[in-house]
């Protein structure tokens, strides 16, 4: 029993340890909360869809969405009315951070790899690299401030 108990510590502390190899910089404790915003963030994508998790998570009034070409679209109603547009059903879009760089406790910045899944036999999965920039709020919740994405260049 004893050897199953250890064992089973020895897996959850792997998977704890695969998640804290993002390399972090700044205040530990600030980083890891930017982290679980953007995780948090893209799980939203996942169960409630993207335009719903980008009007949830961007700062209402202050939040710039970069994608594409063109000026940024700017705020959360507008940011939610682009991925309603730009989202047919049966798409998902998620992503995984790859560092984080975390400020004096207010604001901080992830970046890492995001892919937007197509339904099957709709054509081939786009993936990317986003910049996100994350202000804390009066209210002490993250809320992304500034996103950047821009896609992987075209495979033949």
């Amino acid at each position: 029993m004893r050897l199953a108990l250890l064992s089973t510590a020895a897996l959850l502390a792997a998977g704890t340890l695969a998640r804290a190899e993002v390399p972090i910089h700044g205040p530990p404790a600030t980083a890891a909360a930017i982290l679980k915003a953007d995780r948090d963030f893209s799980a939203l994508s996942v169960s409630q869809g993207t335009a719903k998790a980008f009007r949830d998570t961007v700062d209402p009034t202050d939040s710039r969405a970069f994608a594409g070409v063109g000026d940024p679209v700017r705020g959360s109603a507008a940011i939610f009315a682009q991925y309603v547009k730009d989202s047919p059903p049966g798409t998902s879009l998620t992503w995984e951070p790859s560092e984080a760089f975390a400020g004096t406790g207010d604001m901080g910045v992830t970046w890492g790899r995001w892919t937007f899944t197509l339904p099957k036999g709709a054509g081939k999965n786009v993936t990317g690299r986003y910049v996100t920039v994350w202000r804390k709020d009066g209210a002490g919740v993250w809320k992304a401030l500034i996103d950047i994405g821009s896609p992987d260049p075209a495979t033949p």
